[in-house]
């Protein structure tokens, strides 16, 4: 990823905004998940012991960035993976086919920073601007 791709995490009442910037919408993806890992997980180091492929569907590239959050949560609720890193093999307005690391969370060594609910809609916003790409979406906590 690059130097000028990167995430903050912005805080509301009930919920935790997430910002992402990046050059490009791949990287804006994977910036997005980083920021959201951080969230759930802190910085709480992982390995590549698991490798996932994921392949989403949605109407356009602000649905398809709740659709991947959400799978990512889904993936660490479901199987408890501790996300590692993450790939986008293929980035179209309404597909997502990417590649997720990570291994099974263990109360020894990983931390939970956050338990979230849900990637919501609320104020999402996915769009190119002049020098990059930028998204906001907010998590239900």
């Amino acid at each position: 990823m690059s130097e000028r791709a990167g995430f903050r995490l912005l805080a509301h009442t009930a919920d935790i905004g997430l910002e992402a910037t990046a050059p490009t919408a791949k990287e804006l993806f994977i910036a997005a998940a980083e920021g959201f890992r951080t969230l759930l997980f802190g910085t709480t180091p992982a390995v590549a012991a698991i490798r996932l492929e994921v392949h989403l569907q949605a109407g356009d590239c602000a649905e398809l960035l709740v659709a991947w959050l959400n799978e990512i949560l889904c993936l660490s609720e479901m199987t408890r993976l501790v996300p590692a890193s993450f790939e986008i093999l293929e980035l179209t307005g309404e597909q997502l086919t990417a590649i997720i690391t990570g291994e099974p969370f263990d109360a020894d060594r990983h931390t939970v920073e956050r338990t979230a609910k849900a990637v919501t809609y609320h104020r999402l916003l996915v769009e190119e601007r002049t020098g990059g790409w930028y998204a906001r979406v907010y998590i239900d906590l």
